[in-house]
């Protein structure tokens, strides 16, 4: 092996074993540029839809606001459709990251379009036009369950204080899968090592 430095210690932002060591649900996400929509709302939780179970709007983050009265979405298919897809895509012989995305814009913007109206009808727009459309595929997007492993850190970050390894994110956390638990769990991973630096 090749050693490129040396470390007094080491801190990863992601679970130092692979991701395939704890179970996870892939997502397909589809990003779409529309004309402005007149939705009341920046992102909506969709428990029970048969495509989507998410939808934000990612122009509405600070600094992504775009111009020319057009807004970016990104709506993530439900964890069912996304393995529809995915099997789908593979029995196809379209398994591979360029076919994933073709599909996921193939199948997805037509529902997406769908969903638009809907809104757009409820609070009485028109539908906006989707101008363009990329498709993405998250493999490891959502642990099944969070991770833990021995060491300091009660699952909420690894901490290996003889060998001075440390790992945290949203694997280590009682939210798997959300930004809020990568966070939770690298401001604990982070106060535990100032705390350890001040003894």
């Amino acid at each position: 092996p090749r050693s490129f430095a040396t470390f007094a210690s080491l801190s990863l932002l992601r679970p130092f074993l692979q991701a395939s060591a704890v179970p996870s649900v892939p997502s397909l996400a589809l990003m779409v540029a529309v004309e402005q929509t007149r939705c009341g709302f920046d992102s909506l939780l969709l428990e029970g839809h048969p495509t989507f179970s998410w939808l934000a709007r990612d122009s509405s983050k600070p600094g992504r606001r775009q111009g020319g009265g057009m807004e970016c979405w990104v709506a993530h298919a439900s964890p069912d459709c996304a393995k529809r897809l995915l099997k789908s895509s593979r029995r196809r012989g379209g398994g591979g990251p360029r076919g994933v995305r073709e599909a996921v814009v193939r199948e997805l913007v037509p529902p997406l379009q769908r969903l638009l109206s809907e809104l757009s009808d409820a609070v009485g727009a028109a539908p906006p036009e989707v101008l363009v459309a990329e498709g993405h595929r998250w493999g490891a997007a959502f642990p099944a369950s969070s991770f833990a492993a021995a060491g300091s850190g009660e699952g909420r970050f690894y901490l290996d204080e003889r060998n001075a390894f440390a790992a945290c994110g949203d694997y280590f956390s009682p939210f798997p899968g959300r930004v809020e638990g990568a966070w939770i769990s690298g401001t604990l991973l982070a106060d535990a090592l100032l705390a350890r630096q001040a003894t």
